[in-house]
């Protein structure tokens, strides 16, 4: 059953490269994918059909609630592919198993009335706030040895906390030409690739959350894990592959988000970047407390996420053009540059982009502020959970 729905996967990934975000299973069987000609969609359609009602058939565990969400996945992506059109819940509610969260303009207008406060002045605040970040952008001559620093200090607190396997490691890449700041590509072994474009400016603090993000104990974290514990510790092989939209992806990206936060106190944030990455990235002389004050405002990123997904609803409901978008999202803050970034990046990878917000929501709401936070992540990185199941078991009610 597993092995199939493995299969199946790579198949559906010929009709579109973008579509698995890794995979450390067996290489025949990718091979076996590659060749020849495409499966026809529908045919594929068919299989996931198959084997959803497979799964459904099987006994009650958490591990065939996840291949159940995973396969209910595979069938949405599928029946897109034979030319379906889902509207924007169902799309939300078969590939990533949620629910459209509220765009809420109150929310966005209380972050604007403290931006302004923080940033008073005449022009557009999105200008305003592009300007003031810009002071603190790190040179590209200095940008290795400060996410170099960043991941040795993740690390050594993640390693405290999570039992990684001895032999894992990250290796960083500096990239360019690429839509998004950072990624992890998760290679088998406990192995990541991290790459950090140097197309889009980075600012200290909002780089060590990306490298948390994508490194300890995020991405390259959760994968190794998995890897280690369910994948080569169990034999669950579903775990060797990541379907991009999927709900797996929503629950990496919800802990990639609050990764830091889970590691790190705000205190301790500020004080590892006013001592150690500020001064290596030559940014001695900045306002660093307004800095940090601009920081705080967008929370773990719940405000850029909501807006950017309200974007991506426009865009896939109402037909939005790229003007209205980017309108939008300048009249929220966003710079012009961030704005047409993230309109290239909906298009390319359609309802994964909110996988961020919603994961956001799903994982900080499982987590809870209480003195079982850290053991709960653990869970979160080690066992088969669906966003469903954190939902049920989440530890904040959905206002908190």
């Amino acid at each position: 059953m597993a092995d199939a729905y493995v299969r199946l996967v790579l198949a559906l990934q010929r009709h579109n490269p973008n579509y698995v975000d890794a995979y450390f299973g067996p290489q025949a069987w990718r091979a076996e994918a590659r060749r020849g000609r495409p499966r026809p969609a529908g045919d594929l359609l068919t299989r996931a059909r198959a084997l959803l009602e497979r799964a459904r058939s099987l006994p009650a565990s958490e591990r065939r609630d996840f291949l159940e969400c995973q396969l209910v996945a595979v069938e949405s992506f599928a029946r897109v592919l034979s030319g379906e059109h889902l509207s924007w819940r169902e799309t939300l509610r078969t590939l990533l198993d949620a629910e459209p969260l509220p765009f809420r303009p109150d929310e966005v207008a209380s972050v604007l009335k403290r931006l302004e406060a923080l940033l008073p002045g005449r022009g557009l605040l999105s200008d305003r706030l592009n300007r003031f970040l810009r002071r603190f952008d790190i040179p590209k001559s200095r940008l290795r040895a400060v996410v170099e620093a960043g991941v040795r200090v993740t690390r050594v607190r993640a390693k405290a906390l999570f039992s990684l396997p001895p032999k894992e490691r990250v290796r960083i890449r500096l990239v360019k030409g690429k839509t998004w700041a950072a990624y992890a590509w998760f290679l088998g072994r406990g192995q990541s690739i991290i790459d950090i474009t140097l197309d889009r400016p980075h600012h200290p603090a909002g780089l060590l959350g990306a490298i948390a993000h994508e490194t300890y104990p995020g991405h390259h974290t959760f994968n190794t894990l998995r890897e280690h514990l369910l994948v080569r510790g169990n034999g669950w092989r579903e775990h060797a592959i990541s379907p991009l939209m999927s709900p797996l992806s929503l629950i990496s990206e919800g802990s990639g988000h609050i990764a830091l936060d889970v590691i790190m106190r705000e205190p301790e944030i500020r004080e590892f970047v006013r001592q150690d990455l500020a001064p290596m990235a030559g940014l001695n002389g900045g306002d660093l407390e307004r800095y940090f004050a601009v920081n705080s405002t967008f929370g773990c990123g719940e405000y850029q996420n909501s807006v950017i997904m309200e974007a991506a609803r426009r865009m896939h409901e109402e037909g939005a053009t790229t003007k209205q978008v980017v309108a939008f999202m300048t009249d929220c803050a966003f710079s012009r540059r961030l704005a047409l970034g993230v309109v290239r990046f909906a298009r390319t990878y359609k309802a994964y982009i909110c996988a961020y917000r919603l994961g956001l929501d799903a994982v900080k709401s499982y987590l809870g502020t209480g003195p079982d936070r850290v053991a709960r992540y653990r869970d979160l990185l080690c066992r088969p959970f669906t966003p469903s199941a954190l939902r049920a078991a989440r530890a904040l009610s959905p206002r908190d």
